[in-house]
């Protein structure tokens, strides 16, 4: 692919991420093969450009200045079955994977049903619900480093998974393709559980534009030096699951649901969530609600949250 000829300039990039927010990108490119993705990091390397890759937009907020670098739209589609193992391209998103899955009786992963964005961001963030994530079914994933442009396929374990967390994160090495591990199933139980699990998000989830969960939950070993009445009261209130306390919760029980600044607004929904109800919020609004929340839950609780969303460009 001629990457020169592909390229366009200051391209708005609010309509590239659920928030509907983001200011321009120097410069723009999307692609659909993996060998585009490495080609266009070459170029970004080459002419001393930074890079961002961009699939689904769904995690992540940018700066309402733009991004002033080279942005690689990922719309490398492609998805491969050989028995109960899954090849995803990193640009496939998660309903696709999903749709498949169930058409072919493919269990594992019907906890993603409902859950925006791609298979790369999935694996990079290691998300997940209902007590399972991505860290779950990964077999492999094939890597371009970007120092040694090279490509090498990982195993699970050298992805370093945690929870809301890869090494992937600390850059300079791009998912091009994964390899899902999952077991036979029955197709019923399989489309039953994932309607149940989309129908729960509907219902829990705000409507408005948003980057999903802004906070991560916070695992109890973390909570040492916090009142155990806190703990107690939370438990009791069910905000407790799978050994992490609900940021949600702490949010709510702090008296900020609700909450406007400029057109964003904490969910009256989920309080986890900050909106662009208005769409007419800024990246600037969403940050100064955060930094609000942070600074009273640390506060009133001595506990530090931690963004699950992607800053790009602050």
């Amino acid at each position: 692919m001629n990457i020169e000829e592909n390229l366009e300039h200051d391209i708005p990039l609010a309509q590239f991420t659920s928030y509907r927010i983001g200011g321009p990108a120097k410069h723009f490119i999307e692609v659909d093969t993996p060998e585009g993705i490495v080609e266009a990091i070459r170029w970004a390397k080459k002419n001393n450009e930074k890079y961002f890759i961009l699939g689904g937009g769904s995690n992540i907020l940018i700066a309402d200045k733009g991004y002033n670098g080279l942005i690689i739209k990922n719309s490398y589609q492609y998805i491969y079955r050989d028995g109960t193992e899954m090849t995803c391209s990193s640009g496939l998103s998660l309903a696709r994977a999903c749709l498949s899955a169930s058409r072919h009786a493919f269990s594992g992963l019907e906890w993603a049903a409902g859950i925006p964005g791609t298979i790369g961001g999935a694996v990079n963030g290691n998300a997940g619900a209902y007590g399972q994530s991505m860290a779950d079914i990964v077999k492999s994933v094939k890597v371009y480093l970007v120092d040694e442009d090279k490509i090498v396929e990982y195993t699970n374990e050298k992805c370093g998974f945690a929870y809301r967390y890869s090494n992937f994160k600390l850059g300079n090495q791009v998912i091009l393709e994964v390899v899902l591990q999952l077991k036979k199933g029955k197709t019923e139980e399989i489309l039953q559980k994932m309607q149940e699990y989309v129908a729960n998000r509907v219902s829990k989830h705000p409507k408005f534009p948003s980057a999903g969960s802004v906070f991560k939950n916070v695992p109890l070993s973390e909570l040492t030096s916090v009142d155990p009445d806190v703990i107690e009261h939370a438990r009791s209130d069910g905000a407790i699951r799978n050994d992490k306390l609900s940021a949600a919760w702490l949010i709510e029980s702090i008296y900020m649901k609700g909450r406007w600044v400029g057109g964003a607004r904490i969910s009256e929904v989920h309080s986890n969530f900050i909106t662009n109800e208005s769409l007419k919020a800024s990246a600037e609004d969403i940050i100064v609600l955060m930094s609000l929340i942070k600074q009273k839950v640390r506060v009133t609780y001595g506990i530090q949250l931690k963004e699950e969303i992607t800053y790009l460009d602050y």
